[in-house]
């Protein structure tokens, strides 16, 4: 039977629109709805007592912004019901087994980056979270909790779960993780400063490559959610010990 090559093209341009467009809509939705509920919180934390600009105020303002992330993830997927693009389930050893991996190669592929950065001369940009935790170093502990339980799961639930799954259907995993983890690294350029943000945002591409292979190899978005959060969480420690004087 011969194909209509209209309809064809009109099938492809679809997809096209399907896979591109809904990844524009869900991480515009994300920073949207995350500026809401930052703005929203600003009145009930000064209402508490707790200074905006103050270690704990900062970690609640990030904790907020992240529950907007979720809560514009799931409305999305609800909305056009689209559930199916994210799979996740009760981790099992085997899952555990992963994060722990995972972890291990995903710290060792930044040492590795830094490292021959370093060697070569090449230097990275400046994290502006990280400067914002210089005068009071406890923030980076407040921090913890928040990219455990909010950070890790709401950026994997974005970035992995519905971009990823959004390119994945259409083109396939190989293509779904590159562009995914551009998508992630795209939406990182206002948290650096200072020269080589282009050199740190390609870093950051390639360790969100290796969330995205993690999440396609166990195809439980609990996985990489665990690892991204746990990541964090080994900088904040470091960068706490360090300031500190523990280091």
């Amino acid at each position: 039977m011969a194909t209509d090559p209209q309809a064809s093209s009109l099938d492809d341009a679809r997809t096209h629109l399907r896979a591109f467009g809904g990844a524009f809509v869900v991480v515009a939705l994300a920073l949207l709805v995350a500026v809401i509920f930052v703005s929203l919180l600003q009145p009930l934390v000064e209402a508490f007592g707790v200074a905006p600009e103050s270690a704990l105020g900062r970690a609640l303002t990030s904790a907020a912004q992240f529950v907007g992330f979720g809560v514009a993830a799931v409305g999305y997927l609800v909305v056009t019901e689209q559930r199916e693009l994210v799979s996740v389930r009760a981790p099992t050893a085997r899952d555990a087994a992963w994060v722990a991996g995972g972890l291990l190669g995903l710290v060792s592929l930044y040492l590795a980056i830094v490292f021959g950065m370093e060697a070569l001369g090449i230097q990275m940009a400046g994290s502006n979270l990280i400067a914002q935790g210089q005068d009071e170093p406890v923030y980076y502990l407040y921090l913890i909790p928040v990219t455990l339980l909010l950070v890790g799961p709401t950026e994997e639930l974005v970035f992995r779960g519905v971009v990823q799954g959004s390119f994945r259907r259409a083109y396939g995993p190989v293509f779904g993780v590159v562009a995914a983890s551009a998508v992630f690294a795209a939406i990182h350029w206002s948290s650096f400063s200072g020269s080589g943000r282009f050199v740190t945002l390609g870093v950051i591409l390639l360790l969100g490559a290796t969330l995205g292979t993690v999440y396609e190899k166990t195809e439980n978005l609990f996985v990489p959610a665990a690892v991204h959060g746990l990541f964090n969480t080994v900088q904040f420690v470091y960068v706490y010990a360090t300031a500190t004087g523990l280091l």
